[in-house]
């Protein structure tokens, strides 16, 4: 049990962001149901007044300047914030 309750407590946005759009959706989301499911779920322990501001700048910082090639997010193009996990080709 104290294990689990580390890895949570351990867990980055990403992490968890990743895991709501690998395991609970199959459309994009918006910042405010990605975390919706982090909470539902249990995903990250919380800490702190602004969880959505804390998930809306990682997301955003993932998809623009120079992170944008290693990034795991994408943000859908003319849409003001829905995200999807980016799809690889190899």
């Amino acid at each position: 049990m104290k294990d689990k309750q580390k890895r949570k407590k351990e867990r980055t946005w990403a992490e968890a962001a990743r895991m709501v759009l690998e395991n609970f959706s199959d459309a994009p989301m918006t910042p405010k149901q990605i975390l919706h499911v982090i909470q539902t779920k249990g995903l990250k322990e919380m800490s702190g007044t602004a969880p959505l501001a804390c998930l809306v700048t990682m997301l955003h910082s993932q998809v623009r300047g120079d992170r944008v090639k290693n990034s795991i997010f994408f943000k859908l193009p003319g849409r003001m914030s829905l995200f999807t996990l980016k799809v690889l080709s190899y």
